[in-house]
C-alpha cells in the first residue's frame, strides 16, 4: 500500500495522481505482488522507487531490483528512459553473477550492492550527479547529465582485497556506507554534498566526488538528513554531524540507551530507544510542519502519542522527507504518522499536516506489517 506524492507514478498505483488514501501497488504482468515474491526493502528518490524483491524461499531462492517513476536521469538503469513508470517492473543489472542484496537512492540517484558468495561486494550507482552523488569521482554541472550505463563506484581508499558493505544510508544528496574488509575491520566511508560537514568536519570541499574514510569510532547505524548525518556506535552512543541550523544536533545524553535506533527527517532527528516493550520516540529539530509529534518545548522530548502505552508495542519507526510513521502493536496492529502531509502522504484522506501523531492504518494483531516513509510518500506492506 502506498499514498503520497506521484507526479512521476513512483507510487506503483497505476496513476499520476497523488493518492490522500492508501492504495494497493501494481507490479508489471500481474495484478498484485508477483507469484513466490516477498519485498526485502524499499527505497525512495525524488520522484523514484526501488523494489528489492526475493522470489522463492529455497536454496534456489534469488533477489531482483524493481523500480517505477521517473527514469529520465538513469536512476531506473539504461533500459527505462520513461518520465513516468506506473507500476513497478523488473530493472536489469549485471554484475558477474551477483545479485541485488541492498538498495538506496538519493534525489534522482540509485545505489545497489551486488553480492555473490566468495566475491568482494559491489556498489552500483546510476543516475543524477549533481553533487558528486554518484561517487565516481567527478561532479556533473548544471544541466549536465552522466552517462546512463551503471556505474561502479570505487572503494579505493580502504587497502583491502575484499571489501563487504555492511550497508548503506542517504541523504538527498550525500550517502555513508559501512565496509567490512577481509580482516574483519570496519570502515565508515562517505561522498556526496559536504558543504555543511555531514560527512564529517575534515570535509575540505563543498561537495566529495568518491568515498572518503570519515573518521570515528565502530559505528553500526547511521541515518541521513538533508544537511546533517546521525552516527550510533556500537556502545550505543548518538552523535551527529553537519549543520545544526534547526537544532537537529541537540542529541544530548537522553538519546543513549538501550539498542537506539537513529532516524532523519530533511531537518529533524528522531531516535527510539529503551528496553523492548517500553521503547520512546525522542525528536529534536525542525516543527514547522508538526514533524517532532509534540510541542516546541524544548529541543528533544518524546514522541506524545495520544494513547496510553499499556499493552502497545512500538515495532518500528520510519522516516521521510518531513513526516514520520510508527508501527504499534497490541489488541491489534496500528500505524501512526504525524508530520508534513501536503500531498495526503499520511493516508488519511486530506492534505493538512499532522502536528500529533495520527491513526492511519490498522488491522488484526496477527498481521505481519513492515513501514516506510519516502519523499513525500508512505508504504504500508501487509502480509
Amino acid at each position: 500500500l502506498s499514498s503520497g506524492s506521484n507526479a512521476h507514478g513512483q507510487l506503483s498505483n497505476g496513476s499520476l495522481d497523488d493518492a490522500h488514501s492508501f492504495v494497493a501497488c501494481g507490479f508489471t504482468g500481474t495484478n498484485g505482488l508477483p507469484a513466490s515474491a516477498s519485498v526485502l526493502d524499499l527505497a525512495f528518490g525524488a520522484n523514484h522507487t526501488l523494489a528489492l524483491l526475493r522470489f522463492g524461499d529455497d536454496a534456489e531462492a534469488h533477489t531482483e531490483l524493481w523500480g517505477c517513476g521517473d527514469g529520465r536521469a538513469g536512476q531506473l538503469g539504461t533500459v527505462v528512459e520513461d518520465a513516468s513508470i506506473t507500476s513497478f517492473r523488473p530493472l536489469a543489472i549485471e554484475s558477474s553473477g551477483r545479485r541485488p542484496r541492498l538498495i538506496a537512492a538519493c534525489w534522482e540517484t540509485s545505489y545497489v550492492v551486488m553480492s555473490s558468495s566468495g566475491q568482494s561486494d559491489v556498489l552500483i550507482s546510476m543516475g543524477a550527479n549533481d553533487f558528486g552523488d554518484l561517487g565516481i569521482g567527478v561532479k556533473n554541472g548544471p544541466g549536465q547529465r552522466p552517462s546512463r550505463d551503471p556505474h561502479v563506484v570505487p572503494f579505493g581508499c580502504v587497502p583491502s582485497e575484499m571489501q563487504h558493505v555492511d550497508w548503506i544510508s542517504t541523504g538527498p544528496h550525500h550517502v555513508v556506507v559501512k565496509l567490512r574488509t577481509a580482516d574483519d575491520a570496519s570502515v565508515l566511508v562517505g561522498w556526496g554534498a559536504s558543504r555543511h560537514g555531514q560527512l564529517g568536519p575534515h570535509a575540505e570541499s563543498p561537495f566529495a566526488t568518491s568515498p572518503s574514510i570519515i573518521p570515528s569510532p565502530a559505528i553500526s547505524q547511521a541515518a541521513l538528513g538533508n544537511q546533517h548525518t546521525l552516527l550510533v556506535d556500537d556502545l550505543g552512543r548518538v552523535s551527529g554531524l553537519g549543520s545544526n541550523r534547526k537544532q537537529q544536533l541537540e542529541i544530548g545524553a537522553g538519546c543513549h540507551g538501550v539498542d537506539p535506533v537513529a532516524h532523519c527527517t530533511w531537518n529533524g532527528s528522531y531516535v527510539e530507544a529503551g528496553e523492548p516493550g517500553n521503547r520512546t520516540v525522542l525528536s529534536v529539530g525542525s516543527n514547522l510542519h508538526g514533524q517532532l509529534g509534540r510541542p516546541p518545548d524544548g529541543p528533544l522530548g518524546a514522541v506524545r502519542f495520544p494513547f496510553e502505552r499499556d499493552g502497545r508495542r512500538l515495532l518500528q519507526v520510519a522516516a521521510g522527507s518531513e513526516h514520520v510513521l510508527a508501527l504499534f502493536r497490541g489488541e491489534c496492529t496500528e500505524v501512526w504518522g504525524w508530520g508534513w502531509n501536503e500531498h495526503g502522504n499520511l493516508g488519511i484522506g486530506t492534505t493538512q499536516d499532522a502536528h500529533i501523531p495520527t491513526l492511519v492504518w490498522a488491522g488484526p494483531a496477527s498481521t505481519d506489517v513492515r513501514v516506510w516513509a519516502g519523499l513525500g510518500t508512505s508504504w504500508i506492506l501487509v502480509r
